[in-house]
């Protein structure tokens, strides 16, 4: 049974203007450790930052919005095929737990200078 969905949308040239007028305290804000050693070698960093912005938003959407889930509290790395997977932690972890979550669906997708995701949350609501 579907317990949430969220999706978003983030400009990859918005996410570009911001890295170049913050930098990488912007990446180390929205990254995890883990996410930032993963994308370490990645070219375009705006490209990279703004799908996993949108899937991060995508991912507190799909918990109802809590206001205490912050970037830091959802991760995404890749498969061992490549695909994104979605953790929450701290925080999101524990809410994700209350609605009963037992898998976590993440798409990220990137057209036309946006990035865009889709968190679906699948479980037994309790």
């Amino acid at each position: 049974m579907i317990v949430g969905l969220g999706i978003d949308v983030a400009s990859v040239e918005r996410i570009r203007h911001a890295l170049e007028r913050f930098g990488d305290r912007l990446w180390e804000r929205v990254l995890t450790e883990n996410e930032r050693a993963d994308l370490a070698s990645r070219a375009d960093r705006a490209l990279v930052l703004a799908g996993r912005f949108a899937a991060k938003e995508a991912a507190a959407k799909a918990l109802g919005g809590q206001p205490d889930v912050w970037w830091q509290h959802v991760e995404i790395l890749p498969d061992a095929r490549g695909a994104p997977q979605l953790e929450f932690l701290g925080a999101g972890r524990a809410h994700a737990e209350r609605l009963g979550v037992r898998r976590i669906l993440v798409s990220i997708t990137h057209d036309a200078g946006v990035a865009a995701a889709v968190v679906v949350l699948d479980g037994e609501y309790p």
